[in-house]
């Protein structure tokens, strides 16, 4: 089994050491998804002994690479169980992040963590993704994060018209996310974005083990 010991020693060998405050959070998160994961389906019965590698460090490697915009606002695509916006929120309290999740028992679950861990920098929103490019949410955000939800031509669709000018959309991908990528193109150009980069984990970092990171365009690039 996955403990938290092992989670916080690996994001020290990252370069990311967890003072005792976020520490602690992170083991009352990983109680609370135990707690309900029979009743919720919050994660996959053989995920739930390696949560804090495979969720915990994965959801953090945007932090960790340094891509992912501070400070600003944040919205987390398709929450579920809370991956990979909670243990974001954990880490970087000067950042506001939205959980976009259509699931109303999922929602409660994530409120109550919300509350139970005083992520005063969280919100939930109860809607569909598809909603999003419609206005669900009241103002344009500085990023957009999207983990195991979707492709990226899908998700550009969602998360375009929620992204300020020069805001990215970071989506956790496979090894070879080139073909998706290529694929998404004609969603990318609708959407006046363009792909910034991809970035690969450290061999074991993580579970993904790629970000595609894309970015809206600002108006006068071509």
């Amino acid at each position: 089994m996955d403990s938290i010991e092992q989670f916080v020693h690996g994001m020290e060998h990252l370069g990311h050491r967890l003072d005792a405050g976020k520490i602690g959070a992170f083991q009352r998160y990983l109680f609370e998804i135990r707690r309900a994961n029979h009743a919720l389906h919050l994660v996959s019965t053989n995920d739930l002994e390696r949560i804090p590698k495979r969720h915990f460090i994965d959801s953090l490697m945007p932090v960790v690479m340094g891509i992912l915009p501070r400070g600003g606002s944040v919205v987390d695509v398709g929450s579920g169980g809370g991956f990979p916006g909670i243990p974001l929120a954990i880490v970087l309290p000067d950042t506001q992040f939205v959980m976009v999740e259509s699931n109303q028992k999922k929602c409660a679950f994530l409120n109550s963590v919300r509350r139970k861990l005083s992520l005063d920098n969280l919100s939930v929103c109860n809607d569909r993704m598809e909603r999003l490019a419609e206005g669900a949410l009241d103002s344009l955000n500085d990023g957009a994060v999207a983990r195991a939800v979707g492709s990226i031509g899908r998700l550009v669709e969602w998360s375009g018209p929620i992204l300020k000018q020069g805001g990215k959309l970071i989506c956790y991908k496979g090894p070879s996310p080139e073909a998706e990528i290529e694929s998404a193109a004609p969603f990318i150009e609708a959407q006046g974005m363009v792909w910034e980069t991809t970035v690969p984990y450290e061999e074991g970092a993580g579970d993904s083990p790629t970000l595609v990171v894309l970015r809206k365009a600002r108006t006068e690039e071509p």
